[in-house]
């Protein structure tokens, strides 16, 4: 008997027609068993906000799951039961890990929209765009290297003040020289600016993973971080997760400086200017809360002599980016092709001076 519209409150739950695990299914939105069309939905919770100055120098353990880590590369892996596995990342074997690992326990989660399947597409599509890519490279991508993975992020919200000073200019045009030297000539009006600043800075994430970069999480972002939820390990059966590898006082580091560009964007946006001399800023940061969100991404790891490369699909939007091998063939080519077409393009101007 299906339980389609039941509601989950439990961490593992098994199947009441024949007792396998339910797994969180992308495309439905609930736990689904994987043998049969027994269903359960997931009861939403919104997620919570925490005070980061109690939290900013944490070092505690907020357990959420079953650790395991990778041999290989390292990564810290949480699912939700005691089941080894490979890493997500490299393939590789993991191991159980006894003790509990220092972290934070996730606040909220964004859910997979993306199934495996639509997440391989995207994978496939990306890999054969990639032209400089080695054919051997290309074949080596398969479905079953595809895992569905949460990645660890700091989102905070800010309550600014700021105080600044700066030196602005502002150009314009004068004629200048007599007769058949006379032309215009632009100078530079410049002026002192000073003042206060007022800023609220809402959902800055800040990736925390060992094996992707914030570079890359933008590449492949953006997240619509407002539909994320609060956390139930319901959401990893079938999955995993990375714990956070950055304390939170290093994610609020990197976080100040995406807050100071968007500050200095504000101030600036006040004044008619065409160049800055300098822009001195001094801001404090008064509320400041915090959520560690596990964002969804399928992750790809395919071994290409003897290295491992991963690539990245967004969870949500199926949007992929990621490293793969260079041919320096492909590369050879198209440095011969860029100068052929330099050199033909100077033998045409050559030619018509000449004419």
């Amino acid at each position: 008997m299906s339980t389609e519209g039941n509601t989950s409150n439990v961490d593992i739950i098994k199947c009441e027609t024949c007792g396998a695990d339910l797994v969180f299914d992308p495309g439905k939105g609930v736990l689904a068993c994987p043998y049969c069309s027994n269903a359960v939905k997931i009861a939403v919770e919104a997620s919570q906000e925490r005070d980061y100055f109690a939290y900013e120098n944490f070092g505690g353990t907020e357990s959420f799951g079953i650790n395991f880590k990778c041999p290989n590369c390292n990564a810290d892996v949480v699912f939700e039961k005691e089941t080894a596995g490979q890493c997500p990342f490299c393939g590789a074997t993991c191991v159980l890990e006894k003790s509990a690992m220092p972290g934070i326990k996730p606040d909220s989660v964004l859910p997979f929209s993306v199934d495996k399947g639509g997440a391989s597409e995207s994978g496939k599509k990306w890999i054969k765009k990639r032209w400089f890519a080695p054919s051997a490279a290309k074949k080596a991508f398969s479905i079953d290297n595809m895992n569905g993975v949460y990645a660890p992020c700091f989102s905070f919200t800010a309550d600014t003040f700021s105080d600044y000073q700066g030196r602005l200019g502002e150009h314009y045009t004068v004629m200048v020289g007599s007769g058949k030297n006379r032309h215009p000539e632009t100078r530079t009006r410049w002026f002192t600016v000073s003042g206060v600043y007022s800023m609220l800075l809402r959902d800055i994430v800040i990736e925390s993973s060992s094996h992707l970069d914030q570079k890359q999480m933008d590449k492949i972002g953006p997240f619509d971080i407002p539909n994320s939820v609060g956390f139930k390990k319901d959401f990893l059966a079938g999955f995993s997760a990375e714990r956070h590898n950055e304390t939170i006082k290093q994610c609020f580091g990197i976080a100040k400086q995406k807050m100071t560009s968007q500050i200095r964007a504000g101030i600036l946006s006040k004044y008619r200017y065409d160049v800055v001399d300098y822009l001195n800023i001094n801001t404090t940061y008064n509320t400041v809360r915090f959520r560690h969100i596990l964002l969804p991404l399928w992750v790809c790891a395919f071994r290409f002599k003897q290295k491992v490369f991963n690539f990245f699909v967004n969870g949500r939007t199926g949007k992929a980016a990621g490293k793969y091998p260079i041919s320096p063939v492909r590369v050879a080519f198209a440095v011969i092709g860029g100068l052929a077409v330099v050199a033909g393009a100077v033998f045409l101007i050559l030619k018509m001076m000449a004419s």
